[in-house]
């Protein structure tokens, strides 16, 4: 069951640009489209790793690993109290491309994008509500799980409904 703080695909077919729109440290973005399911016409984004193999499940299953936990820390988060705001996890999926046979991870477009910290220390202290938000959940993060996990790379959208 879907948590109340994520935001899931909720559809079952996307086109998917060519061009590369972002790049990450591990992965590569390509713009899409939903045009399939509750989603139809909305943006979307698929992740697809640089290195190995994009047939391979152990990087998709380690993906979603990590999301999974991090969703729980999120609703830990929420159940704490520790703001009136609601903070969201993209949940995405693994597709496989029809032409190719290859996987991406398919997730909602994130509109607004900022990034409030990184994974090398660097965090976002302008003084901003949100870049304040993510920070402590950064810290919750880690304090709650004692020490065993850090969120970090957090990455995202403000949005004025929520």
């Amino acid at each position: 069951m879907p948590s109340r703080y994520s935001r899931n695909n909720n559809a079952t077919r996307a086109s998917i640009e060519d061009k590369l729109f972002a790049s990450g440290n591990f992965k590569n973005v390509k713009r899409g489209e939903y045009t399939a399911g509750d989603r139809i016409g909305q943006e979307c984004v698929a992740k697809e790793f640089k290195t190995g193999s994009v047939f391979e499940d152990h990087y998709f299953n380690e993906e979603l690993a990590i999301i999974d936990r991090t969703q729980k820390i999120i609703d830990d988060w929420h159940d704490a109290g520790i703001i009136n705001r609601t903070i969201v996890l993209n949940i995405p999926e693994i597709w496989v491309y029809e032409t190719t046979g290859h996987k991406a991870l398919i997730e909602p477009m994130i509109r607004n994008f900022e990034k409030f910290n990184s994974n090398t220390g660097w965090a976002d202290n302008t003084g901003g509500a949100w870049s304040e938000a993510m920070q402590a959940l950064s810290h919750f993060s880690y304090h709650t799980s004692g020490g065993q996990f850090l969120l970090c790379d957090l990455q995202g959208g403000v949005y004025s409904d929520g």
